[in-house]
């Protein structure tokens, strides 16, 4: 399990928080060990009605470096380019954060990682960074700043056999049969 450390603003102190079903409990001894991240993975989701399709995509991000950040986008970065979420925020990330393929989850305000990936690439200042969005995605946003720095874009393969607008389109035609 990789964790980052954070310090802890009221004594200093640095942190590692490891979640509750990890397996880990009060009193055991854990081993922690410093890896050098030579490649860091950031990919980007909604999460909302969170699928097959988001799991694949967040799966094969993790394979392509050291440390994968996965960027949740807030509900207003979301409406401000398809439909509001029905899960809010905190859900969408709690169920991200919750997953084994994804070591950190970071908000993001807009559809642009760029923020994100400057603040990314100011901590891991000799890092190689790679930035992973669907081949759906005909331009990618981030990919200016990814370019500047000598990063990598990837985009794997979007499934077609579900994505969220498929998800709905579903429900509403079965239920629009039964008139419910």
């Amino acid at each position: 399990m990789k964790k980052p450390v954070w310090a802890n603003k009221s004594n200093g102190q640095l942190c590692v928080t490891i979640p509750k079903d990890s397996g880990i409990k009060e009193g055991d001894i854990v081993n922690i060990v410093k890896e050098k991240v030579n490649t860091i993975v950031y990919s980007v989701v909604t999460a909302d009605l969170f699928h097959y399709g988001h799991l694949r995509l967040l799966q094969t991000a993790n394979k392509l470096g050291d440390l994968h950040i996965c960027g949740v986008l807030t509900n207003d970065a979301v409406s401000a380019y398809k439909f509001e979420p029905i899960a809010d925020l905190k859900e969408r990330e709690a169920i991200v954060s919750s997953l084994n393929c994804v070591d950190m989850v970071m908000t993001q305000d807009n559809l642009d990682p760029t923020e994100n990936l400057k603040k990314i690439h100011n901590q891991f200042k000799n890092a190689k960074i790679v930035l992973v969005f669907g081949s759906n995605w005909k331009k990618v946003p981030g990919s200016s700043f990814i370019k500047k720095i000598g990063g990598k874009i990837v985009q794997p393969e979007f499934y077609e056999k579900l994505s969220t607008e498929k998800i709905f389109k579903k429900i509403s035609k079965q239920y629009g049969e039964k008139g419910n």
